[in-house]
């Protein structure tokens, strides 16, 4: 498990295209990255979020390892392993403070798998993503009673 009660990170989704990629190999999420350090941990879990229609998250992987790279060299290194295309991550790099400079936190992940009832969530997920912590998964619990 993560540090600090850190049990992984729920990450925005906003297409189907998408959604159907990561359960069909695409393995690397890249976000914006607070230094070369993460509470994240080899083992724990990334959750799929769908920002766009149902806000449900729709399905969860194991965090098989991390890494740390400037944006500039992401999309060529991984861009087929990426589940975002190329122009979906050239306005996200844009966006960034430091623009194609800046660290992203690259997580690679294995074992995706796609929930039969996606989970209600009516928390604010950003596009860097959101620690899941047992007080963030209680509220999402809560959410679903």
């Amino acid at each position: 498990m993560g540090s600090k009660e850190v049990l992984g990170i729920i990450v925005s989704i906003y297409s189907d295209e998408v959604m159907h990629d990561i359960f069909h190999g695409k393995s690397v999420h890249a976000s914006l990255a607070d230094g070369e350090r993460t509470a994240l941990e080899k083992g724990d879990r990334i959750f799929f979020y769908d920002s766009g229609r149902t806000r449900c998250i729709m399905g969860e992987a194991v965090i098989a390892s991390m890494a740390f790279d400037e944006a500039e060299s992401v999309f060529d290194d991984l861009g087929p392993s990426l589940y975002i295309g190329r122009d979906d991550f050239a306005r996200y790099v844009s966006s960034l403070p430091g623009g194609d400079k800046s660290v992203l936190r690259l997580v690679y992940f294995r074992d995706a798998v796609l929930y039969a009832n996606p989970v209600k969530c009516n928390m604010a997920i950003g596009e860097n993503g959101t620690y899941m912590t047992a007080e963030v998964s209680a509220k999402i619990a809560k959410d679903n009673v």
